[in-house]
């Protein structure tokens, strides 16, 4: 069983992310494991959902992710990693803090393609779970950062996430009350969730955005922007995958954004010019999930990280 803090461990190791960021890599370039969908189980009888995920290679061979998302006075969402013969259970992991890495890492990747040349200052918008796996994906992928400004709705919990980033990564990290001023001072900003609005024209020249949360568009007469997804925009076959979240109506007048894909393959630039903008939006990545469950329950497995749990007539 992984608790919060055991994800941590498992995931923030350099070989290990590594390794994800070439997954990653793989799916966008259509040289990943051919997984199947997500599916969703009714289960009438109670208040809980269940998400089934496709097969994936995992500690002891083919396996699948099952995810339980219990009702309001149910205990917090758990991901479960069954093998694929006989669906014994292989491990618990808290799924609040997967989410957070699992959807960190592809922007990981999306940093190293899209960031401005040796950033140095990154301006980390959001305070809770998302924000710490993220702070620490892009500490390990943009090896420049020396500092980071910490913004949150909350700023003694922002407080707080900084001093234990400073000590976790050895960054220089401090909590900031002014949204604004850090947008301009970043060269790479993040927003995760639970902060104010980041508007794109705040961003210096040349910076990256990496939007996790909804961004509010840039006004018409703001700088070049150039807009970027991990994955195309759904059609109607893709229904399936768990949807990111509408954007508001005033940002239906965005160009259509590039896909990742097209830059890591080489087909295009993330920027016009060294003074564009590049406004990258996370997403779900089809098959990413399933691997990242259980390659990360592998991981911890191997290095002995998390707690056992014995099951059957002999359990305690």
């Amino acid at each position: 069983m992984l608790t919060s803090e055991d994800v941590d461990d498992a995931f923030d190791d350099e070989a290990f992310m590594e390794e994800r960021f070439s997954d990653v890599q793989r799916l966008l370039l259509g040289r990943g494991p051919a997984l199947g969908p997500e599916t969703p189980v009714l289960l009438p009888a109670t208040h809980c959902r269940l998400t089934v995920g496709p097969h994936a290679y995992g500690p002891f061979g083919r396996c699948f992710a099952v995810r339980l998302d219990p009702g309001a006075d149910q205990p917090a969402p758990r991901v479960e990693l069954l093998l694929a013969d006989d669906g014994s259970l292989l491990g618990l992991v808290d799924a609040g803090a997967l989410d957070g890495w699992r959807g960190a890492i592809p922007s990981g990747l999306a940093a190293r393609y899209l960031a401005p040349p040796a950033p140095s200052l990154l301006g980390l918008f959001g305070s809770g779970e998302p924000a710490w796996s993220c702070l620490l994906v892009l500490h390990r992928a943009l090896p420049s950062l020396s500092e980071v400004h910490v913004v949150g709705r909350d700023p003694a919990q922002a407080r707080d996430l900084a001093a234990a980033a400073a000590l976790r990564t050895g960054l220089r990290v401090r909590m900031s009350e002014d949204a604004r001023a850090t947008a301009a001072d970043a060269d790479v900003v993040a927003t995760t969730g639970g902060h104010p609005h980041v508007r794109v024209e705040w961003l210096a020249a040349g910076a990256l955005l990496i939007d996790q949360s909804a961004t509010d568009p840039p006004a018409a007469a703001g700088p070049a922007v150039r807009h970027i997804s991990l994955v195309p925009p759904r059609g109607p076959a893709d229904r399936h995958v768990s949807p990111v979240p509408p954007p508001s109506p005033a940002a239906d007048t965005r160009p259509e954004p590039l896909p990742l894909a097209e830059i890591v393959a080489g087909r295009a630039l993330p920027r016009r010019s060294g003074a564009d903008i590049v406004h990258y939006q996370g997403g779900e990545l089809a098959g990413w999930s399933a691997i990242a469950v259980a390659a990360g329950l592998g991981h911890a497995w191997q290095r002995d990280v998390g707690t056992p749990v014995r099951l059957g007539r002999g359990s305690p």
